[in-house]
């Protein structure tokens, strides 16, 4: 039995190897445990804004699909505090430049004809094991040879994070040579597709990083992998989150 079948892992993706990288404490909470830390209001507007533009470019009113997003910003937040209602407020211009920024692609395909996104995968393989390792694709353009996911963000970087790379390089892996993947970043005041970082190293240094996680996971329980990985209370995994925290670690 290898360290993913142990604890009932069946599958990664580039989120779940990031978060194992960066935050190791929060990511054994996480998939040992099942025990999430909440969604802030940032990746929550992330989700309304790419409903509203994906019903936007499908031919229906920005107007509409805005006053959507904005609702269902609403029914999960209650807008009062500076940072909520900041989140809230850039709803509408990342659509409006979204949009701009988009509509020269024509409508995006989806699986059979629906809006839900279209499911990729490749395979990790170690000596004795191999494993999974998914993603859903935002905006796919076969007829440009392109496939656009859709970052809103604050700020504009000025290049793509490693672990944005990787979620690219991901993606790129398993569309083949055959299309193109960038990505889209939109804050509420500007645009930048952006397209870093060369996927074949990309996911030579995932594969290290997957492969230690097995052994990881191969050599521990779940109880004794929470009894002994550093926890940084500092980190901006926690933030929000605690109270959540305190409970499962102690401190």
């Amino acid at each position: 039995m290898n360290g993913f079948q142990r604890h009932n892992i069946d599958h990664l993706s580039a989120s779940s190897i990031n978060l194992w990288a960066n935050a190791p404490d929060v990511w054994i909470m996480q998939y040992l445990f099942n025990l999430r830390t909440p969604m802030g209001a940032a990746p929550w507007r992330g989700i309304c804004v790419e409903d509203a533009v994906v019903e936007t470019l499908m031919g229906g009113s920005e107007k509409d699909a805005i006053q959507k997003a904005l609702e269902k910003f609403d029914a999960r937040f209650i807008v009062g505090d500076e940072k909520t209602t900041k989140e809230r407020d850039m709803i509408e211009p990342m659509v409006q430049i979204a949009v701009e920024q988009l509509m020269e692609f024509g409508k995006p395909e989806f699986p059979e004809g629906e809006k839900g996104q279209e499911k990729i995968s490749i395979t990790a393989k170690g000596n004795d094991w191999e494993i999974p390792v998914i993603g859903y694709l935002d905006l796919v353009y076969p007829h440009h040879g392109v496939v656009i996911d859709l970052k809103t963000t604050g700020r504009i970087p000025s290049a793509m994070s490693a672990e944005h790379q990787l979620q690219r390089a991901i993606y790129q892996k398993a569309k083949g040579g055959n299309q193109s993947v960038k990505f889209l970043y939109v804050s509420g005041k500007k645009a930048s597709m952006l397209e870093d970082g060369d996927p074949n190293t990309i996911l030579a240094q995932a594969k290290v990083q997957i492969t230690r996680m097995e052994a990881f996971l191969r050599a521990l329980d779940k109880d004794t992998a929470k009894a002994i990985v550093p926890v940084n209370p500092n980190s901006f995994y926690w933030q929000g989150s605690e109270d959540l925290r305190k409970q499962f670690y102690g401190f």
